[in-house]
């Protein structure tokens, strides 16, 4: 989405800091709004921040995400939790998959298995959400 409020943009942009530590040592890149993903669906989609590792496929597009956050509005949280979130769960690589609401002060998080979402784990202020990058609460 192009345009997004600043609510939007301040929370992409802090979960993209907070996990810059990790991804580095991982050897992992992250990538805020304009990388590309190329999903197994054909479609192509620009996460609020992924974090990929190994060498990137291609120039403009990755393939095999890590990690997606993707900050939701009421004119994308359809969208987001339905066909992103379908497309992005069949990446082998996908690891974690979030959906941020900033006005709900609200995380969902799916761990695909096996090109699927099975559950989505709500985390609400207080609580802490583990990744492979790092840690946010």
């Amino acid at each position: 989405m192009s345009g997004g409020s600043e609510r939007h943009d301040l929370m992409a942009g802090q979960l993209y800091d907070a996990l810059a530590a990790g991804a580095k040592a991982k050897g992992c890149r992250r990538f805020m709004h304009d990388r590309l993903v190329l999903t197994r669906t054909g479609n192509a989609y620009s996460p609020d921040v992924m974090v990929a590792c190994g060498p990137a496929p291609h120039l403009q597009h990755e393939t095999d995400p890590a990690l997606i956050v993707e900050v939701a509005s009421p004119s994308t949280r359809n969208v987001d939790r339905r066909e992103k979130a379908t497309a992005y769960a069949m990446a082998t690589s996908l690891r974690l998959l979030m959906l941020v609401d900033p006005n709900e002060r609200r995380i969902e998080v799916a761990r695909p298995v096996d090109g699927r979402i099975q559950r989505w784990d709500v985390y609400r202020p207080g609580n802490v959400v583990v990744t492979d990058y790092g840690v946010l609460d």
